[in-house]
């Protein structure tokens, strides 16, 4: 029994800090490798990381710099692939990548380089196909209500005002335009009914 209450601390006393690594440096590096190995992360995540684990800033940037030299930390890369994934998969404008990117603490010139590979003509496509995309659902609500509520959606994915205004524009063009289709084929044509008629009776 006394050699069972030993492992426990004595009433009133503070438990034993938790052990400091035998070799700082290598645990600091196993964190890093730890963390990349579930997802990439930018450098300013793993430093926040290694913080929040009791490394100390210089081994820290240590660590850091030789995973940036051997290229698996690199801002710049993650910047330009997050871009290309969230645009082409979530339908994410340029604003509000470059909005995620910095809170992935990406810093601004690197974030600036990697939402510059979506033009204009590429955000206003992908713009306009969510637009027509979202009208659809949207069909039974009076024309002011759509409107706002597209450009409301747009905004969120984060293109700008011109952007936004041209894609409402075309969606709601081109709903009227498909609602003015059917309602074409549904007019009876009295002449081509009769015309069909005859066809049949004399079969």
């Amino acid at each position: 029994m006394t050699g069972r209450r030993g492992r426990f601390p004595a009433r009133g006393q503070a438990p034993a800090a938790e052990t400091a690594p035998e070799d700082p440096e290598a645990h600091a590096r196993g964190l890093v490798l730890d963390a990349l190995s579930r997802s990439a992360r930018t450098r300013g995540q793993l430093a926040a990381l290694l913080a929040r684990k009791g490394v100390t800033e210089e081994l820290a940037e240590a660590v850091l710099d030789r995973y940036t030299e051997l290229g698996l930390v690199d801002d710049a890369a993650y910047a330009e692939a997050f871009t290309r994934s969230r645009h082409e998969h979530k339908g994410l404008g340029s604003r509000a990548i470059a909005f995620e990117l910095r809170r992935r603490e990406v810093p601004d010139e690197l974030v600036q380089e990697a939402v510059s590979v979506l033009d204009s003509e590429q955000e206003q496509a992908t713009a306009s196909r969510l637009a027509g995309q979202r009208q659809a659902r949207l069909s039974g609500l009076p024309r002011e209500v759509q409107a706002r509520r597209l450009a409301g959606f747009l905004a969120r994915k984060g293109y700008g005002g011109e952007v936004v205004g041209r894609a409402v524009r075309e969606a709601l063009a081109a709903a009227d335009e498909a609602a003015a289709s059917r309602a074409d084929d549904e007019v009876f044509d009295p002449d081509a009914f009769e015309a069909e008629a005859l066809g049949s009776g004399e079969g």
